[in-house]
This record gives structure tokens, C-alpha cells and sequence, in this order.
């Protein structure tokens, strides 16, 4: 991930999320041992995003991020983590709420709402 300098944030970033996109998918249509390779690297890649793109600097960037992290951990959740992937992918989902409220960013919050429903469900269909 070392590809951009740090200093480049703009085109880090994009290059960050669009590594994280692919390696979710790639987790997403892979079986076996792959899967976890796969949706580990892109939950750090968007993590690591999320270190450019900050709540404060580019709040709606950072929370697109968010939502983008909770997806790839509730993927990774039933296949690698368990309960403990579902708790970090409602985490991040609620974080991203904190900036994609229903009055200022409604389709968005929409989008996260019904996400962070299905990683709740999830969870209690574990339990």
C-alpha cells in the first residue's frame, strides 16, 4: 500500500478505497482460505484510508468509509470473526452515521441504516 506517498492524500485515498473495493469483491466470489486473505487486506485498506480521510477534513469521504469498512467486516464476520466482526461492522455503521444523518444526507443514511440492520440481525441469528 506503499504504492503513493502519504503526502499524495487525494489520490491515496481514492487509490485506498478502490484497493479496498476490489478486495472485498475478490473476498466476496473466492472460496477457502482466500476469503480471509482477501477481506483482511481490504478492511486495511480502508482502515488505512480512513487515517487520510478524516471525520473532521472530509466528514462525508470519511463516513463513505465507514460504511465501506462495516461491509467488508460484516462479510468477514461469518466466514472469519464471528460475533466479534458483527460488533466492529455495527460499529463502524454507527460512526458513519454520525455524518450521514437523515436531514442532511437522507439517501446515505438510508443506505447505512439498512446495512447496520442487517449486521444486527445478523448478530442475533448468531446467538
Amino acid at each position: 500500500m506503499q504504492l503513493l506517498p502519504s503526502s499524495d492524500r487525494e489520490h491515496r485515498c481514492q487509490y485506498l478505497i478502490s484497493l479496498g473495493n476490489s478486495l472485498r469483491e475478490a473476498g466476496i466470489r473466492t472460496k477457502g482460505a482466500d476469503i480471509q486473505k482477501f477481506l483482511g487486506e481490504s478492511a486495511a485498506a480502508y482502515r488505512e484510508a480512513l487515517t487520510v480521510y478524516t471525520k473532521d477534513q472530509l466528514p462525508q469521504d470519511w463516513a463513505a468509509t465507514q460504511n465501506n469498512l462495516g461491509a467488508t467486516l460484516r462479510d468477514q464476520g461469518p466466514r472469519t470473526w464471528g460475533e466479534a466482526g458483527k460488533g466492529q461492522a455495527i460499529t463502524a455503521y454507527e460512526l458513519a452515521l454520525e455524518v450521514r444523518t437523515r436531514d442532511t444526507l437522507s439517501v446515505q443514511w438510508e443506505q447505512t441504516m439498512s446495512n447496520l440492520k442487517i449486521a444486527k440481525n445478523a448478530r442475533e441469528e448468531m446467538k
